[in-house]
């Protein structure tokens, strides 16, 4: 009888550990998708919007500039009121947004609904994680293998975003890029209000409401300032005012932080082995992967002349990064986790020196293997880097924690993706120089990356 209790009971957790995955796997879905599907709609939207140059970007930025900026306060709340609330207030908020951004009357509620998006988003992301980490019961290597999962589904759509986008704005009309995330978040809400544990809440502790205001106001200044660097310049004396802006802005947090008795972001993390080095090279590995997807899409369609849906589909071998999310885990349990961080990032090194050699001729059958590669490093190296922020911290510190590493990762997508921008402008020789020279210094990166994970991880 009570081998049939244990029974029961383990295949229960099981049961609850597999939903779990799927509504936060949904979560994380319509986050990536928004990141890379509406690329592709945006001459569409323009045109229908009667929208300039400004608007179409303030559309891309809104969301990037809310994601990054409320990911900690996300974080935060979720540890203090529960991350299973605050994913499932996420999804509704997403959900809203993406219903206000189909049926948008103009460019600029679309901008708003937007915004609006990125702070759904920055709810669901690290609270899925917390939720993932709970399910595992402290199982390092279970809590791994569903980290695993939670990037290979994430990891493939983010890379099949833009062809799921030119396919609907070519059969539907971009408004239905925003429609599709509304059934998306509905199953997730449904799945994670049935099947989904609550995590352990610190809500004894004081509320750091200065510290809350002071995170945002820092991190939507310092995002803003690398976005408006990649348009206006870096030397442009508006740039240079609103970094100062942010500098000061962080300075205040740290002091604040300091100060407080119960901190969002206790300091003394930092001190931790393997932390602060995890969080540089989560910000290292964004920068180069998403700074070059950029730069790639920017190349096959200027330099190469190819359509939107064409590009897509160039950069469809990213999705051999689900294959390596799955690896992933494997290989730390075969090893050790700083061996499988190493051997991502020496993989992605060397692929993006193959990429430096590239030219406004290159066939693509030429970079394809660099593809190939890229992807299958980074896609071995993110869930590592995942586990192990969330498990260096107590089970009621996990969504900060993995706020704290998404964040940097955010910002290091906008860096990638505002630097390497300015590489690739003028004529189609110019654009197939600075690709080369955007990958030169990604390959420089990897290699630095790989000489934390050696002695500091």
């Amino acid at each position: 009888m009570k081998d049939i209790v244990r029974s029961q009971a383990g295949n229960n957790q099981a049961s609850r550990a597999l939903w779990t995955l799927a509504a936060t796997s949904f979560g994380f879905v319509v986050v990536q998708l928004d990141v890379t599907i509406v690329n592709v709609a945006m001459p569409q939207i323009g045109i229908s919007m009667d929208s300039d140059m400004a608007g179409l970007q303030w559309l891309v930025n809104a969301y990037t500039l809310t994601f990054a900026s409320f990911l900690l306060t996300a974080g935060t709340l979720g540890d203090y009121f529960g991350s299973r609330r605050i994913f499932c207030y996420g999804l509704i908020l997403f959900g809203f947004a993406s219903a206000a951004c189909a049926f948008a009357p103009n460019i600029l509620i679309l901008v708003i609904a937007r915004a609006l998006q990125g702070i759904g988003a920055a709810l669901i992301f690290p609270t899925s994680l917390s939720l993932l980490s709970h399910a595992s019961a402290g199982d390092a290597n279970a809590r791994h293998h569903a980290i695993g999962w939670w990037s290979a589904i994430g990891g493939v759509v983010s890379a099949m975003g833009p062809v799921i986008g030119g396919v609907l704005t070519d059969w539907f009309g971009w408004r239905a890029i925003f429609l599709v995330n509304v059934p998306i978040c509905l199953f997730g809400l449904w799945a994670c209000r049935t099947y989904v544990s609550e995590t352990v809440k610190v809500s004894s502790r004081r509320f750091d409401l200065s510290g809350q205001i002071l995170a945002v106001l820092a991190l939507f200044f310092l995002t803003r300032s690398i976005i408006e660097a990649g348009s206006l310049g870096w030397d442009n004396r508006m740039v240079i005012l609103s970094f100062a802006l942010a500098a000061i802005l962080v300075v205040a947090f740290m002091a604040n932080e300091r100060l407080v008795t119960e901190p969002m972001l206790p300091l003394g993390l930092f001190r931790r082995k393997g932390f602060t080095a995890t969080i540089v090279l989560g910000g290292i590995m964004n920068m180069t992967f998403y700074g070059s997807i950029f730069v790639l899409s920017i190349y096959f369609q200027r330099a190469r002349d190819y359509t939107p849906v064409m590009a897509g589909f160039a950069l469809l071998p990213f999705t051999i990064i689900m294959l390596a999310n799955l690896v992933s885990a494997r290989l730390s349990l075969r090893f050790t986790p700083r061996v499988t961080v190493l051997v991502g990032f020496m993989l992605s090194a060397f692929a993006f020196v193959m990429l430096y050699g590239i030219n406004a001729t290159t066939s693509y059958w030429q970079i394809l293997p660099a593809l190939l590669l890229l992807a299958f490093g980074a896609g071995i190296g993110t869930p590592t880097l995942i586990s192990l922020i969330i498990g260096s911290v107590e089970p009621q510190r996990s969504a900060t924690a993995s706020a704290i590493l998404n964040t940097a990762r955010q910002v290091g997508s906008a860096i990638g993706v505002a630097v390497f921008g300015s590489f690739i402008s003028g004529e189609v020789i110019d654009i197939a120089t600075g690709a080369a020279g955007a990958f030169g210094i990604s390959a420089i990166l990897r290699f630095v990356g790989a000489l934390i994970a050696i002695f500091w991880l």
